[in-house]
């Protein structure tokens, strides 16, 4: 197999090869940018490397220790996320119990905290005990998009790597060597920021659905009629749609309105999806560049909204009257 390669090259992954070549690791890393930016892929990548047997290029994809990584289930690894909307101190202490218990003789660990910015208080101070006295050879990885709601002194125990937000031409790139046609490429590599990001939603099954549906809703949206909300309970809420499915359809929605800001704007050029001009230009005519922006962010608002567990129905009938009045 031929080596693998960093999901997102350049100088954090250059970084990181080194540290692992010449095994000087931090105990602890936290990465920092916005969602898409490929700090997910890249921890994850960094932790089968770290994990990886292999004694050429780390991680091989062929030892045992990388197949347990890529089947979901390897014993040193473990993967926490928020549970409802905070990391709470219970998953801290699972954590603690999990890697106390002697595994294999002088085996890494490794452990991703995805959304670290979200651990309650308690959380955090359990976790910084952690940090400090490891049982065994441990690293960590905490992913946040920025330091401001971590505790400093966590902050001070890692190692931060800054992950910037990717050009849209490299990932846009890098999409079409894949093998993705040149104007989904420049949308996927628009809307999502890193190659994994965008690889993700455009294997959403419902992904071409969800396209189809910002178009129906903008339209809907600009005759101002109550088309949208039964559109959503024809398209959506009768068809028990996932949250990770609403969320790429909040994606789409507020890439297609910054669309239409940048015609607004008279910046035609900037225009993620070019196959739609014609209904921009349309939609454009009878909207100020202010309203707009009140619109991308309703958007966003909602995305938070339902990321903290807000009723989805209450939220997006909300959202959609909020964007009819502009």
């Amino acid at each position: 197999m031929s080596a693998m390669t960093w999901p997102v090259p350049g100088p954090v992954a250059d970084m990181l090869s080194r540290s692992l070549a010449n095994g000087r690791m931090a105990h602890a890393y936290l990465f920092l940018g916005a969602e898409g930016s490929g700090q997910a892929e890249t921890a994850n990548y960094f932790g089968k490397a770290i994990l990886c047997e292999s004694k050429g290029e780390r991680p091989c994809g062929d030892c045992i220790q990388c197949r347990r990584f890529e089947s979901g289930n390897h014993p040193d690894l473990i993967v926490m996320e928020p549970d409802g909307n905070a990391i709470k101190i219970a998953q801290v202490r699972e954590l603690q119990k999990a890697f106390s218990l002697k595994s294999m003789e002088g085996a890494s660990k490794v452990y991703i905290i995805h959304q670290a910015d979200k651990m309650t208080v308690e959380a955090a101070n359990s976790l910084l005990k952690f940090l400090e006295e490891p049982t065994t050879p441990v690293v960590a990885v905490l992913l946040a998009e920025s330091k401001t709601k971590l505790l400093p002194t966590i902050i001070s125990r890692c190692q931060v790597i800054q992950f910037p937000r990717r050009p849209v031409g490299v990932v846009a790139e890098q999409l079409q060597g894949e093998g993705f046609p040149a104007s989904r490429a420049r949308f996927l590599a628009y809307v999502k920021q890193s190659l994994g990001a965008a690889k993700e939603l455009a294997a959403e099954e419902r992904f071409a659905e969800i396209l189809t549906l910002v178009v129906q809703l903008t339209e809907e949206v600009a005759a101002r009629r109550n088309n949208a909300l039964f559109t959503l309970q024809e398209k959506v809420f009768k068809q028990n749609w996932q949250s990770h499915e609403i969320d790429a359809l909040l994606d789409a929605l507020s890439w297609w309105y910054r669309d239409v800001l940048h015609v607004r704007l008279g910046m035609e050029s900037q225009v993620a999806a070019d196959a739609h001009l014609e209904r921009y230009r349309q939609q454009a005519m009878s909207i100020a560049p202010e309203q707009v922006l009140s619109m991308i962010d309703t958007i966003l608002k909602t995305k938070k909204r339902l990321q903290s567990n807000a009723n989805v129905q209450l939220s997006l009938e909300h959202m959609i009257l909020q964007l009819q009045e502009g």
